[in-house]
């Protein structure tokens, strides 16, 4: 009896137990090699289609994508994200301009600085708007951006913003990667005329890499592009640039010694300009610039039939170099010269 008792106890506390609860799906950890982060999906209905890049697409349209962009010197998330809102107004800007109308232009615009720094807005037509949320982090001097797109009022796009922002992780990139990063940067600032920007992070880069031949060829560059008032603080890396034999193409090391020559002889070190220029008329004996600025050089030197000769050799290459020679105060040491006049003196 007493066990009957106890075995219907057993059964009845088995049949009043609460059901077992089914394990929560986990999220998804997406691994973006290309922007060197990681972060969180959340489970979807069905499977997120991602890429080695770190885009994701849900089922429902629900898009996730990690960019970056560069800035001079090292920024912060804030800096990001104003920059972002300046370049998109300027191509909106740009498309008004046109004469078109523009239905990306953002529009029901949010901020937030907590938990993560981001940005929120509806673009799109009205029939299909779209919510646009963007969460802005930095690594050093790049702005790596989360995107988050999906129709608007939709949660799932929400909680997948929230999920990818608070789970989203900067991390470190290997040396080797690094270094292409700062060397592309710095080459497209020179692209966009930003030569100010470019010697920033071509600098950055020579204070990790002091023996980089192709991050003070850089600032060289950047240097040379900023004008007279950068020469000072070029010319140390041409001469670190021209180190180099083997890290620099010929078209580099052309433009390298045409930078440092015009450099030397502006900060009137011409002894050493004419050196740097003798290699490269060596080297592009064709180059009319080349050929002109050595002789410039050997002129103020004294050498007058060298510079005379190298002259010649520049206004074949250029005739309209003559007309700048006339007025060329590192040529006044040959004018009066019958020789000078002859090349010079435009034919009647």
């Amino acid at each position: 009896m007493k066990h009957a008792a106890l075995l219907a106890l057993a059964l009845l506390a088995c049949a009043h137990a609460p059901a077992a609860k089914e394990p929560r799906a986990a999220n998804l950890e997406v691994q973006d090699a290309v922007h060197g982060v990681r972060y969180a999906l959340p489970a979807a209905t069905e499977t997120w289609q991602v890429t080695r890049e770190g885009t994701a697409r849900s089922p429902t349209g629900v898009e996730t994508e990690v960019s970056s962009f560069p800035l001079a010197a090292p920024g912060t998330p804030q800096q990001c994200r104003e920059y972002a809102r300046a370049r998109l107004s300027g191509k909106n800007a740009a498309s008004a301009d046109a004469g078109g109308a523009n239905a990306d232009a953002p529009r029901e615009q949010a901020s937030s600085d907590a938990p993560v720094v981001g940005w929120s807005f509806t673009s799109g037509a009205a029939s299909a708007p779209v919510r646009n949320r963007w969460a802005f982090f930095t690594r050093e001097a790049d702005c790596l951006v989360l995107y988050v797109t999906g129709p608007k009022g939709d949660p799932f796009a929400d909680q997948t913003f929230d999920t990818a922002a608070r789970s989203f992780q900067v991390l470190p990139l290997p040396p080797e990667r690094q270094r292409d990063v700062d060397l592309l940067a710095g080459m497209g600032f020179l692209e966009r005329r930003d030569p100010a920007s470019a010697l920033e992070r071509f600098e950055a880069l020579t204070r990790r890499e002091p023996d980089n031949a192709k991050a003070h060829f850089g600032a060289l560059m950047a240097g040379f592009e900023l004008g007279q008032e950068a020469y000072a603080r070029a010319l140390p890396h041409g001469r670190l640039a021209l180190r180099s034999e083997r890290d620099l193409t010929p078209e580099q090391r052309h433009l390298a010694l045409r930078a440092v020559g015009v450099m030397e002889l502006a900060d009137n070190q011409v002894r050493e300009a004419a050196d740097t220029l003798a290699e490269l008329v060596v080297r592009a004996p064709d180059l009319a610039e080349a050929q002109y600025n050595y002789a410039c050089a050997l002129a103020r030197l004294g050498d007058a039939q060298a510079a005379i000769d190298h002259l010649r050799t520049a206004l074949r290459l250029d005739g309209e170099l003559a007309a700048h020679a006339r007025q060329d105060e590192d040529l006044k040491s040959l004018r009066g010269s019958a020789a000078f006049e002859q090349l010079t003196t435009p034919a009647k």
